[in-house]
């Protein structure tokens, strides 16, 4: 770990990628991942996973990002989008095609895929890899902002987010909702407010720490009303959840903007987070691989299978890493480093 690392961003890293693993063990739904329905108390716990886990690793992207933003570097948008394509878009083709065809071959996997239509996972969202074709679309976005700098300042990016935010509500309603999801752009789109966030969290730190006791008062307030709005969805009926859920992105930012401003590190979850990437990449195999080999062993106990999935879908990864860190090609094409 370099000292020019923030170790608080570093630690939220690693809490977030740690959220991310534990809700794809879990599952996003009833019949994916362990398989639990309501009212199973893992399946409540994804519900807080869900509200943050994505928002958080995109806000952090976003934080990042603004430490050297396009204007810092050199070349336009050509080196800018290959730069971005290989690191995210090549291991996105070489492990979702990996992913696939294990998930294809070795029994006991969930939704399996059909040959014949392989070719869609690298035009439509593919399982837990639907991110990164999204990501890659939001730094585009990004970049034509900050190349024509119209992100300059805080009033700007008010405008910026406030655009964002509509579109991550209608993103999948109307005429958006009978478009075919062509490289994940519904997901860039629902996750851009939080990726805004970020940049702002970073690009306009002096002006967030000076802001009045009033304006954290109301952060505080709203965030406090997302955690309402979790157990609005978790015990209202069905169509009532569903008009909670539209105000996630509403509560999201401000908790996004706490988060963010603590300044507190653990050393595990920094280390975990200089892995996030990788363990992001390849966590579905360990996740898979988990469940099937505790399965063979007889283990159904719920209490054991959670954390014990849980760490081989973290670590496997770190493993993973490791050795291919060793070799050229495979840090380019599974790891997506230069």
């Amino acid at each position: 770990m370099t000292a020019r690392k923030n170790l608080s961003i570093e630690t939220l890293r690693g809490i977030a990628i740690l959220l991310v693993v534990a809700g794809h063990v879990i599952g996003s739904a009833p019949d994916g991942g362990m398989k639990i329905d309501f009212p199973h108390p893992l399946r409540y716990l994804y519900l807080w996973i869900d509200y943050i886990q994505m928002p958080l690793f995109t806000a952090i992207a976003g934080w990042v990002y603004a430490l050297k933003p396009v204007a810092a570097g050199a070349g336009g948008f050509v080196a800018f989008a290959r730069r971005k394509a290989m690191r995210l878009l090549v291991p996105m083709a070489v492990v979702g095609t990996l992913y696939f065809v294990i998930q294809y071959f070795v029994p006991g996997t969930n939704n399996k895929g059909d040959f014949a239509g392989m070719w869609r996972i690298y035009v439509f969202p593919y399982t837990i890899y639907w991110y990164l074709p999204s990501l890659f679309l939001i730094f585009m976005i990004q970049w034509c902002i900050d190349s024509r700098k119209k992100m300059e300042n805080s009033g700007q990016w008010a405008v910026w987010c406030a655009a964002a935010v509509l579109l991550s509500v209608v993103n999948d309603r109307g005429v958006m909702h009978v478009l075919p999801n062509l490289f994940s752009f519904k997901g860039a789109l629902g996750q851009l407010p939080y990726f805004f966030a970020g940049v702002a969290a970073c690009r306009f730190a002096r002006q967030i720490r000076e802001a009045c006791r009033l304006a954290r008062i109301s952060l505080w307030a709203v965030a406090l009303w997302g955690i309402v709005l979790i157990q609005v969805v978790w015990f209202a009926p069905e169509g009532v959840s569903a008009v909670a859920r539209e105000f996630y992105v509403l509560t999201v930012l401000p908790t996004l903007f706490l988060l963010l401003e603590v300044k507190w590190s653990n050393r595990f979850f920094v280390w975990l987070g200089g892995y996030a990437y990788s363990i992001y990449l390849f966590h579905g195999f360990g996740t898979s691989g988990g469940r099937i080999l505790l399965k063979m062993a007889g283990v159904k106990a719920v209490v054991v299978a959670f954390p014990a999935v849980t760490a081989v879908a973290t670590l496997l990864p770190v493993a993973v890493d490791r050795v291919a860190g060793r070799y050229r090609a495979a840090r380019v094409l599974l790891l997506g480093k230069r």
